[in-house]
């Protein structure tokens, strides 16, 4: 004898099948588990435990291989320092470049006088050789050399370990005010650090007259080496190195705040376009651009160059560093210590 299905009683078996299946997943799986702590101020759902007061952020690095102690409390490391903590790296920093040896300090000095240069290079290439955008929008103009230029410069100086006299008026002022180092030393770094800085940025000033004289359009250099050398008031050029080593050891301060090169680089980036956009003096990335235009054939006397704008600018340079980052950040964070 055959059995027919019609097609309701298919339909009741099929539900009858898919009720019995569902009514068995759910006998099979329990609900996540939810516990409450209020000692260790944690919850935990599912296996996963969630902080009170815990960040997105410092769940990620729990979960990517973040300690905790017995009572269940997150220990999160800071990757960046704070500011005392900032003032108290450039301390140590004083002391290591206090007892560093001459001629490693030449070399390094040679070196970073020579990458600001570079960066100068590139100022002149890019922002200086567009007049059109010059004559047509003056402040989109300088924001174009603030950006294209010495921030590559500072990068790269910091990026190597080379040694910069304007950062480092910054670095053995706060190491001297903590009694870390003495005069002797402070000034030996500077008289050394200055030297080689200048050294390599003439340097580079010839290298890249014989590399790009055929190429290069001169106008800019020229232009920008009679600007500061012969118009450019000695007291104007004065305040400017002030305004610009303040901003240039801000940039040096937050590469000390940083652990990662993406944060050294940031903090880099915004003080020194800022500096160059505005128009400020740095006496290194001077020793590079005077020399440079004179090379081309600027009307202006090796003593125009020094006492008209070297000279006014590094005691300008001197003055920003002491007084605006040393000293207020000795006083700030130091002088307790």
């Amino acid at each position: 004898m055959t059995t027919t299905r019609t097609p309701s009683s298919a339909f009741a078996s099929k539900k009858a099948v898919k009720s019995s299946s569902l009514s068995g997943s759910f006998a099979t799986k329990s609900l996540p588990s939810r516990s409450f702590s209020n000692s260790s101020s944690s919850i935990t759902i599912g296996g996963n435990a969630f902080f009170a007061n815990e960040s997105l952020t410092q769940r990620r690095q729990r979960r990517a291989g973040g300690r905790r102690t017995q009572s269940s409390k997150l220990i999160v490391h800071a990757s960046d320092k704070t500011p005392p903590e900032t003032f108290q790296a450039a301390v140590a920093t004083s002391e290591k470049k206090a007892n560093a040896d001459v001629f490693s300090t030449f070399a390094l000095s040679f070196t970073a006088g020579a990458l600001i240069g570079f960066g100068g290079l590139f100022l002149t290439t890019v922002g200086g050789s567009s007049p059109a955008l010059a004559a047509a929008n003056p402040g989109l103009s300088n924001l174009v050399k603030g950006l294209f230029g010495l921030p590559f410069g500072l990068t790269m100086v910091i990026l190597t370990g080379a040694e910069l006299f304007t950062g480092n008026v910054f670095v053995m002022l706060s190491g001297l005010l903590s009694k870390k180092v003495t005069r002797a030393q402070v000034m030996k770094n500077w008289a050394v650090s200055y030297a080689g800085n200048f050294a390599g940025s003439v340097f580079l000033a010839y290298m890249a007259y014989v590399a790009m004289t055929s190429a290069a359009n001169p106008a800019p250099a020229i232009a920008i080496a009679t600007m500061k050398a012969t118009t450019l008031p000695v007291t104007v050029a004065f305040v400017r190195g002030v305004l610009c080593n303040w901003l240039v050891c801000l940039a040096v301060w937050g590469t000390m705040a940083s652990t990662s090169v993406a944060g050294k680089i940031l903090a880099i980036f915004w003080p020194i376009t800022a500096f160059v956009t505005m128009g400020f003096e740095h006496s290194i990335a001077n020793m590079f651009l005077i020399p440079h235009g004179m090379l081309y054939g600027a009307d202006v006397s090796v003593s125009q160059m020094l006492l008209g704008n070297i000279l006014p600018v590094t005691l300008g340079n001197m003055v920003g560093a002491a007084a605006f980052v040393a000293g207020v950040h000795y006083l700030a964070y130091g002088r307790n210590k």
